[in-house]
Protein backbone atom coordinates (compact mmCIF):
# COMPACT_ATOMS: atom_id res chain seq x y z
CA UNK A 1 0.00 0.00 0.00
CA UNK A 2 1.35 3.50 -0.81
CA UNK A 3 1.99 5.96 1.98
CA UNK A 4 -1.38 7.57 2.72
CA UNK A 5 -2.23 10.85 4.39
CA UNK A 6 -5.82 11.23 5.58
CA UNK A 7 -7.25 14.76 5.59
CA UNK A 8 -10.50 15.65 7.38
CA UNK A 9 -12.01 19.17 7.35
CA UNK A 10 -14.05 19.99 10.47
CA UNK A 11 -16.62 22.70 11.18
CA UNK A 12 -18.96 22.50 14.19
CA UNK A 13 -19.14 18.72 14.00
CA UNK A 14 -19.22 17.81 17.69
CA UNK A 15 -22.32 15.64 17.17
CA UNK A 16 -20.68 13.32 14.63
CA UNK A 17 -16.97 13.82 15.30
CA UNK A 18 -16.56 11.10 17.99
CA UNK A 19 -17.79 8.44 15.56
CA UNK A 20 -15.55 9.84 12.80
CA UNK A 21 -12.46 9.80 15.02
CA UNK A 22 -13.24 6.31 16.30
CA UNK A 23 -13.29 5.07 12.70
CA UNK A 24 -9.95 6.70 11.95
CA UNK A 25 -8.41 5.11 15.06
CA UNK A 26 -9.48 1.65 13.88
CA UNK A 27 -8.03 1.84 10.37
CA UNK A 28 -6.11 -1.27 9.40
CA UNK A 29 -3.71 -0.70 7.77
CA UNK A 30 -3.14 2.62 9.47
CA UNK A 31 -2.30 5.70 7.39
CA UNK A 32 1.05 7.44 7.41
CA UNK A 33 -0.60 10.47 9.02
CA UNK A 34 -3.98 11.95 9.89
CA UNK A 35 -4.45 15.70 9.34
CA UNK A 36 -7.50 17.18 11.08
CA UNK A 37 -8.28 20.72 9.91
CA UNK A 38 -10.60 22.83 12.03
CA UNK A 39 -12.30 25.51 9.95
CA UNK A 40 -13.42 27.88 12.70
CA UNK A 41 -15.61 25.68 14.89
CA UNK A 42 -17.49 27.33 17.74
CA UNK A 43 -18.70 24.12 19.41
CA UNK A 44 -16.61 21.44 21.11
CA UNK A 45 -15.01 20.19 17.88
CA UNK A 46 -11.55 21.66 18.48
CA UNK A 47 -11.14 20.19 22.00
CA UNK A 48 -12.24 16.82 20.63
CA UNK A 49 -9.62 17.06 17.87
CA UNK A 50 -6.81 17.95 20.28
CA UNK A 51 -7.79 15.13 22.64
CA UNK A 52 -7.71 12.65 19.78
CA UNK A 53 -4.31 13.90 18.61
CA UNK A 54 -2.85 13.54 22.12
CA UNK A 55 -4.04 9.95 22.33
CA UNK A 56 -2.98 8.91 18.81
CA UNK A 57 0.56 10.19 18.42
CA UNK A 58 1.68 6.91 16.83
CA UNK A 59 -0.65 7.55 13.89
CA UNK A 60 1.06 10.87 13.12
CA UNK A 61 -2.06 12.85 13.94
CA UNK A 62 -1.92 16.63 13.58
CA UNK A 63 -4.52 19.32 14.20
CA UNK A 64 -4.49 22.43 12.01
CA UNK A 65 -6.65 25.54 12.14
CA UNK A 66 -7.68 27.23 8.89
CA UNK A 67 -9.29 30.66 9.22
CA UNK A 68 -10.49 30.89 5.62
CA UNK A 69 -13.95 29.39 5.57
CA UNK A 70 -14.89 26.56 3.24
CA UNK A 71 -14.13 22.87 3.01
CA UNK A 72 -11.95 23.51 -0.05
CA UNK A 73 -9.72 25.89 1.92
CA UNK A 74 -9.53 23.42 4.81
CA UNK A 75 -8.58 20.53 2.52
CA UNK A 76 -5.95 22.65 0.77
CA UNK A 77 -4.49 23.56 4.18
CA UNK A 78 -4.19 19.87 4.93
CA UNK A 79 -2.70 19.16 1.51
CA UNK A 80 0.07 21.68 2.06
CA UNK A 81 1.50 19.76 5.04
CA UNK A 82 0.91 16.17 3.95
CA UNK A 83 3.77 13.81 3.17
CA UNK A 84 1.92 10.81 1.75
CA UNK A 85 1.91 9.58 -1.83
CA UNK A 86 -1.90 9.45 -1.73
CA UNK A 87 -4.23 11.89 0.01
CA UNK A 88 -7.44 10.27 1.27
CA UNK A 89 -10.31 12.59 2.14
CA UNK A 90 -13.35 12.04 4.31
CA UNK A 91 -15.59 14.36 6.33
CA UNK A 92 -16.30 14.92 10.00
CA UNK A 93 -19.84 13.58 9.57
CA UNK A 94 -18.52 10.28 8.19
CA UNK A 95 -17.22 7.10 9.83
CA UNK A 96 -14.82 4.96 7.82
CA UNK A 97 -14.71 1.18 7.96
CA UNK A 98 -11.47 -0.46 9.25
CA UNK A 99 -10.41 -1.74 5.80
CA UNK A 100 -11.27 1.56 4.07
CA UNK A 101 -7.74 2.43 2.99
CA UNK A 102 -6.90 -1.08 1.83
CA UNK A 103 -9.76 -0.99 -0.67
CA UNK A 104 -9.34 2.68 -1.54
CA UNK A 105 -5.66 2.41 -2.49
CA UNK A 106 -5.73 -0.88 -4.44
CA UNK A 107 -6.55 0.73 -7.86
CA UNK A 108 -3.54 3.05 -7.66
CA UNK A 109 -1.44 0.13 -8.93
CA UNK A 110 -2.71 1.27 -12.34
CA UNK A 111 -0.76 4.38 -13.37
CA UNK A 112 -3.73 5.71 -15.37
CA UNK A 113 -5.78 6.08 -12.17
CA UNK A 114 -5.53 9.57 -10.72
CA UNK A 115 -8.13 9.15 -8.01
CA UNK A 116 -10.26 6.49 -6.34
CA UNK A 117 -13.75 7.03 -4.98
CA UNK A 118 -15.54 4.83 -2.48
CA UNK A 119 -19.16 4.32 -1.57
CA UNK A 120 -20.99 6.67 0.82
CA UNK A 121 -23.60 4.79 2.85
CA UNK A 122 -26.20 6.55 4.99
CA UNK A 123 -25.96 6.08 8.74
CA UNK A 124 -29.11 5.34 10.74
CA UNK A 125 -31.44 8.33 10.46
CA UNK A 126 -32.31 10.32 13.59
CA UNK A 127 -35.12 12.35 12.01
CA UNK A 128 -37.51 12.30 9.07
CA UNK A 129 -35.36 14.94 7.39
CA UNK A 130 -32.26 12.79 7.72
CA UNK A 131 -34.16 9.75 6.46
CA UNK A 132 -35.21 11.65 3.33
CA UNK A 133 -31.59 12.49 2.51
CA UNK A 134 -30.55 8.93 3.27
CA UNK A 135 -33.10 7.68 0.75
CA UNK A 136 -32.55 10.23 -2.03
CA UNK A 137 -29.03 11.71 -1.69
CA UNK A 138 -25.68 10.17 -2.73
CA UNK A 139 -27.24 6.98 -4.05
CA UNK A 140 -24.02 5.46 -5.33
CA UNK A 141 -24.10 2.10 -7.13
CA UNK A 142 -23.01 -1.25 -5.74
CA UNK A 143 -20.91 -2.18 -8.79
CA UNK A 144 -17.33 -0.96 -9.38
CA UNK A 145 -16.69 1.36 -12.32
CA UNK A 146 -14.09 3.42 -14.17
CA UNK A 147 -14.74 6.97 -15.36
CA UNK A 148 -12.90 9.11 -17.91
CA UNK A 149 -15.35 11.99 -18.40
CA UNK A 150 -17.53 14.29 -16.33
CA UNK A 151 -21.13 14.93 -17.34
CA UNK A 152 -24.08 16.34 -15.36
CA UNK A 153 -25.14 12.73 -14.84
CA UNK A 154 -21.95 10.97 -13.91
CA UNK A 155 -18.23 10.97 -13.25
CA UNK A 156 -18.29 13.21 -10.18
CA UNK A 157 -17.66 11.93 -6.65
CA UNK A 158 -17.82 13.59 -3.21
CA UNK A 159 -14.77 14.14 -1.05
CA UNK A 160 -16.60 12.35 1.73
CA UNK A 161 -14.83 9.30 0.29
CA UNK A 162 -12.13 10.14 -2.22
CA UNK A 163 -8.39 9.47 -2.54
CA UNK A 164 -6.12 11.34 -4.96
CA UNK A 165 -2.48 10.96 -5.91
CA UNK A 166 -0.66 13.72 -4.02
CA UNK A 167 1.50 14.65 -7.03
CA UNK A 168 -1.59 15.01 -9.22
CA UNK A 169 -3.50 17.03 -6.65
CA UNK A 170 -0.62 19.46 -6.23
CA UNK A 171 -0.14 19.76 -9.98
CA UNK A 172 -3.82 20.68 -10.31
CA UNK A 173 -3.49 23.35 -7.63
CA UNK A 174 -5.70 21.58 -5.11
CA UNK A 175 -9.37 22.43 -4.70
CA UNK A 176 -11.03 25.54 -6.10
CA UNK A 177 -11.70 27.68 -3.02
CA UNK A 178 -13.96 30.14 -4.84
CA UNK A 179 -17.04 27.90 -4.55
CA UNK A 180 -17.03 27.26 -0.80
CA UNK A 181 -18.31 23.80 0.05
CA UNK A 182 -20.44 22.74 -2.93
CA UNK A 183 -19.06 21.62 -6.28
CA UNK A 184 -15.34 21.79 -5.53
CA UNK A 185 -15.09 18.00 -5.35
CA UNK A 186 -16.84 17.38 -8.68
CA UNK A 187 -14.74 20.17 -10.20
CA UNK A 188 -11.60 18.33 -9.10
CA UNK A 189 -12.90 15.13 -10.71
CA UNK A 190 -13.54 16.95 -13.99
CA UNK A 191 -10.04 18.46 -13.97
CA UNK A 192 -8.56 15.01 -13.44
CA UNK A 193 -10.33 13.76 -16.56
CA UNK A 194 -9.10 16.77 -18.54
CA UNK A 195 -5.56 15.60 -17.74
CA UNK A 196 -6.29 12.15 -19.21
CA UNK A 197 -6.57 10.44 -15.84
CA UNK A 198 -9.22 7.99 -14.66
CA UNK A 199 -11.23 7.75 -11.48
CA UNK A 200 -11.87 4.26 -10.19
CA UNK A 201 -15.03 3.73 -8.17
CA UNK A 202 -14.64 1.00 -5.53
CA UNK A 203 -17.88 0.31 -3.61
CA UNK A 204 -16.09 -1.89 -1.07
CA UNK A 205 -14.30 1.20 0.30
CA UNK A 206 -17.19 2.41 2.44
CA UNK A 207 -17.85 5.29 4.78
CA UNK A 208 -21.05 5.82 6.75
CA UNK A 209 -22.42 9.33 6.44
CA UNK A 210 -24.71 11.34 8.72
CA UNK A 211 -27.01 13.54 6.65
CA UNK A 212 -28.55 16.85 7.75
CA UNK A 213 -31.05 16.37 10.57
CA UNK A 214 -32.97 19.67 10.36
CA UNK A 215 -35.12 21.18 7.62
CA UNK A 216 -33.10 24.45 7.36
CA UNK A 217 -29.87 22.45 7.13
CA UNK A 218 -31.25 20.21 4.40
CA UNK A 219 -32.62 23.17 2.41
CA UNK A 220 -29.31 25.07 2.63
CA UNK A 221 -27.46 21.99 1.42
CA UNK A 222 -29.90 21.44 -1.46
CA UNK A 223 -29.57 25.10 -2.45
CA UNK A 224 -25.79 24.71 -2.41
CA UNK A 225 -25.90 21.59 -4.56
CA UNK A 226 -28.14 23.39 -7.05
CA UNK A 227 -25.88 26.45 -7.08
CA UNK A 228 -22.90 24.27 -7.98
CA UNK A 229 -24.53 22.82 -11.12
CA UNK A 230 -24.16 25.97 -13.30
CA UNK A 231 -20.61 26.38 -11.99
CA UNK A 232 -19.69 22.88 -13.10
CA UNK A 233 -21.54 23.16 -16.40
CA UNK A 234 -19.80 26.42 -17.21
CA UNK A 235 -16.35 25.05 -16.48
CA UNK A 236 -16.63 21.51 -17.78
CA UNK A 237 -19.86 20.89 -19.66
CA UNK A 238 -19.98 19.97 -23.33
CA UNK A 239 -21.85 22.56 -25.38
CA UNK A 240 -25.47 21.60 -25.88
CA UNK A 241 -28.77 21.25 -24.05
CA UNK A 242 -28.80 18.61 -21.31
CA UNK A 243 -32.35 17.48 -20.54
CA UNK A 244 -33.68 15.31 -17.73
CA UNK A 245 -37.13 13.81 -18.31
CA UNK A 246 -38.92 11.27 -16.11
CA UNK A 247 -37.18 8.01 -16.92
CA UNK A 248 -34.89 9.45 -19.59
CA UNK A 249 -31.97 11.87 -19.96
CA UNK A 250 -30.27 13.06 -23.14
CA UNK A 251 -28.02 15.71 -24.68
CA UNK A 252 -29.11 17.78 -27.66
CA UNK A 253 -25.82 18.93 -29.20
CA UNK A 254 -27.40 21.14 -31.88
CA UNK A 255 -28.09 23.92 -29.39
CA UNK A 256 -25.13 26.40 -29.20
CA UNK A 257 -25.47 26.77 -25.42
CA UNK A 258 -24.43 25.19 -22.16
CA UNK A 259 -27.76 24.50 -20.50
CA UNK A 260 -29.20 21.84 -18.22
CA UNK A 261 -32.95 21.52 -17.75
CA UNK A 262 -34.28 19.07 -15.16
CA UNK A 263 -37.95 18.35 -15.83
CA UNK A 264 -37.98 15.18 -13.73
CA UNK A 265 -37.73 16.74 -10.26
CA UNK A 266 -40.73 16.71 -7.93
CA UNK A 267 -41.07 20.50 -7.73
CA UNK A 268 -41.14 20.84 -11.54
CA UNK A 269 -43.93 18.29 -11.76
CA UNK A 270 -45.93 20.17 -9.11
CA UNK A 271 -45.41 23.45 -10.99
CA UNK A 272 -46.52 21.83 -14.24
CA UNK A 273 -49.72 20.58 -12.61
CA UNK A 274 -50.43 24.01 -11.12
CA UNK A 275 -49.89 25.64 -14.51
CA UNK A 276 -52.15 23.09 -16.16
CA UNK A 277 -54.73 23.66 -13.44
CA UNK A 278 -54.66 27.40 -14.14
CA UNK A 279 -55.69 26.72 -17.71
CA UNK A 280 -58.07 23.87 -16.90
CA UNK A 281 -59.26 23.71 -13.29
CA UNK A 282 -60.12 19.97 -13.14
CA UNK A 283 -56.43 19.25 -13.82
CA UNK A 284 -55.73 20.31 -10.23
CA UNK A 285 -57.01 16.88 -9.22
CA UNK A 286 -53.67 15.60 -10.43
CA UNK A 287 -51.98 17.19 -7.40
CA UNK A 288 -53.45 14.92 -4.69
CA UNK A 289 -52.92 11.93 -6.98
CA UNK A 290 -49.27 12.85 -7.41
CA UNK A 291 -48.89 13.44 -3.65
CA UNK A 292 -50.29 9.96 -2.99
CA UNK A 293 -47.92 8.45 -5.54
CA UNK A 294 -44.92 10.22 -3.97
CA UNK A 295 -45.94 8.95 -0.53
CA UNK A 296 -46.27 5.38 -1.74
CA UNK A 297 -42.92 5.56 -3.55
CA UNK A 298 -41.21 7.01 -0.45
CA UNK A 299 -42.72 4.31 1.75
CA UNK A 300 -41.52 1.58 -0.61
CA UNK A 301 -38.02 3.06 -0.79
CA UNK A 302 -37.83 3.31 3.01
CA UNK A 303 -38.99 -0.29 3.39
CA UNK A 304 -36.39 -1.52 0.91
CA UNK A 305 -33.72 0.40 2.86
CA UNK A 306 -34.73 -1.40 6.06
CA UNK A 307 -36.37 1.67 7.60
CA UNK A 308 -40.14 1.18 7.19
CA UNK A 309 -42.30 4.22 7.98
CA UNK A 310 -45.95 4.87 8.81
CA UNK A 311 -48.39 6.34 6.28
CA UNK A 312 -48.15 9.78 7.91
CA UNK A 313 -44.33 9.66 7.88
CA UNK A 314 -44.41 8.68 4.21
CA UNK A 315 -46.58 11.71 3.50
CA UNK A 316 -44.05 13.85 5.36
CA UNK A 317 -41.24 12.38 3.25
CA UNK A 318 -43.17 13.23 0.08
CA UNK A 319 -43.63 16.84 1.19
CA UNK A 320 -39.96 17.13 2.15
CA UNK A 321 -38.92 15.76 -1.24
CA UNK A 322 -40.82 18.56 -2.99
CA UNK A 323 -39.20 21.15 -0.70
CA UNK A 324 -35.76 19.65 -1.20
CA UNK A 325 -36.05 19.67 -4.99
CA UNK A 326 -37.46 23.23 -4.91
CA UNK A 327 -34.46 24.43 -2.88
CA UNK A 328 -32.14 22.85 -5.44
CA UNK A 329 -34.02 24.54 -8.29
CA UNK A 330 -33.71 27.95 -6.58
CA UNK A 331 -29.99 27.27 -6.14
CA UNK A 332 -29.72 26.49 -9.84
CA UNK A 333 -31.44 29.76 -10.75
CA UNK A 334 -29.09 31.70 -8.47
CA UNK A 335 -26.06 29.87 -9.85
CA UNK A 336 -27.21 30.44 -13.43
CA UNK A 337 -27.03 34.20 -12.86
CA UNK A 338 -23.71 34.01 -11.03
CA UNK A 339 -21.88 31.66 -13.40
CA UNK A 340 -23.54 32.33 -16.75
CA UNK A 341 -24.67 28.78 -17.56
CA UNK A 342 -28.39 28.02 -17.65
CA UNK A 343 -29.57 25.40 -15.15
CA UNK A 344 -33.26 25.02 -14.39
Amino acid sequence: MPKVSVVVPVLNAARTLPECLMGLARLDPAPEEIILVDNGSTDQSLPLLHAFARNHTAAGTRVLQEARRGAAAARNAGLRVTQGDVIAFTDADCAVEPAWLAYLTEPFKDASVGAVAGRVVASSALSTVELLSALYTLQLPEAPARHRHWTPWGGGYPTANLAVRASVLRALGGFDESVGIYGEDYDLCARLYEHALEIAYVPTARVFHHHRTTLPGMLRQSFGFGRSHPYLLRRHGTEGLWIDLPGRSFLCRRWPVRAWVDLASADKKVLAMLALGGAYAPALLLLPMYAAWLSIAASRRAREAGAPVSASAATGLAALLVLKSAAMTVGRWWGSVKYGALCL
